[in-house]
């Protein structure tokens, strides 16, 4: 039996944790003696309470455990405000106990703050990649739905991870049980750790156009050293003029207009969400000019970065619109700054 420990950190992603679970259940369902075993533990007391207020009761602290295979670490909101060195001196002990080690949306912050992850490959929801990105270069960062390395795994949660555990459940039991688990739980788009993660711009059910779509995934993948205009129209097969069309009726904006955009959103994120001096911040979002920078994020936010990183809350935006300055990586504008997804 392959055992899974899921460590619940306060604030933690109620949606991946009961869909990753629901997910063994239903595996072990086809069988008459179970393939899996899962468990809860804490850190802080039995009683964890997720991002949705709802608290689920671990069974021991995790200290305690002992019978195990997997630990899978879940977070999410405030991830940063609940650091254990106590936790990180277990996580490493395990890993040298040649425990498998995984995360479920912002748990891989902890992992790599306990520094095993270093080397591998990781991943996090799209919101979160840029900023742990920069807080933690050892670790490749991929904006994949889930990862799998030696002894390691990563989900981007939500229902990332039903793929995760079902890639456990074909690892495990064969890809044909892994298919009949799918159909169950009436999962059909099953996606493997080569499938990209997708934002609201890269979306295929957001109605853009594919080569808007391409063009958005080919701009997220450049934006410390950003591509020419007419090097993004030949990679998604357009002239740049009608690449300017598409992006107009969709962003009102052209090209290169979006992709200042998008790379000043990128900043943002990185403004709020750290203290990397503004300069270092400019650079690693493609603004050969810091004056020009400065310009531009004034124009764009309303204000200053030095003034921006003091604000304690963003202003409401509006949910029913697409703005690439709004909607890509910075902190959700009707959330308070210490909220990420």
């Amino acid at each position: 039996m392959r055992k899974i420990a899921f460590l619940l950190l306060p604030d933690f992603q109620l949606l991946g944790v009961v869909a990753a679970i629901e997910t063994l259940r239903v595996a072990n369902s086809l069988y008459a003696e179970p393939h899996f075993g899962w468990q809860l533990v804490h850190d802080t007391t039995p009683s964890v309470r997720s991002s949705g207020g709802i608290a689920l009761e671990a069974e021991m602290h995790l200290s305690e455990l002992t019978d195990f295979d997997t630990l899978i670490v879940c977070s999410s909101f405030r991830h940063d405000n609940y650091q254990q060195e106590t936790t990180r001196t277990l996580i490493r002990r395990f890993d040298r106990f040649g425990k498998t080690l995984g995360s479920l949306e912002s748990g891989v912050y902890h992992l790599a703050r306990a520094g095993v992850l270093d080397g591998h490959p990781a991943t996090a929801h799209f919101n979160n990649l840029p900023l742990f990105a920069q807080i933690f270069p050892k670790v490749n960062f991929v904006k994949r739905i889930f990862t799998i390395s030696e002894r390691r795994m990563t989900c981007a949660g939500g229902g990332g991870s039903i793929d995760l555990m079902l890639h456990i459940v074909g690892e495990t039991l064969g890809q044909l049980v892994a298919a009949r688990v799918a159909n169950i739980i009436i999962h059909p788009y099953r996606r493997n750790s080569s499938s990209v993660q997708d934002d609201l711009f890269t979306s295929a059910y957001n109605g853009f156009q594919p080569q808007v779509r391409d063009a958005c995934r080919e701009m997220e993948a450049a934006i410390e050293r950003p591509l020419g205009v007419e090097d993004l129209a030949q990679r998604v097969g357009v002239s740049r003029r009608h690449l300017d069309r598409l992006f107009l009726q969709a962003f009102d904006c052209t090209t290169a207009e979006y992709y200042r955009l998008i790379r000043l959103s990128r900043a943002r994120k990185l403004v709020r969400a750290t203290r990397l001096d503004f300069a270092t911040i400019s650079a690693r979002c493609g603004f050969n000019s810091y004056s020009h920078f400065l310009q531009r994020y004034r124009e764009t936010y309303g204000a200053p970065p030095s003034t921006d990183r003091t604000q304690e809350h963003l202003a409401p935006g509006d949910p029913s619109r697409i703005s690439p300055s709004h909607d890509l990586h910075p902190f959700q504008s009707n959330l308070d700054p210490q909220r990420m997804i």
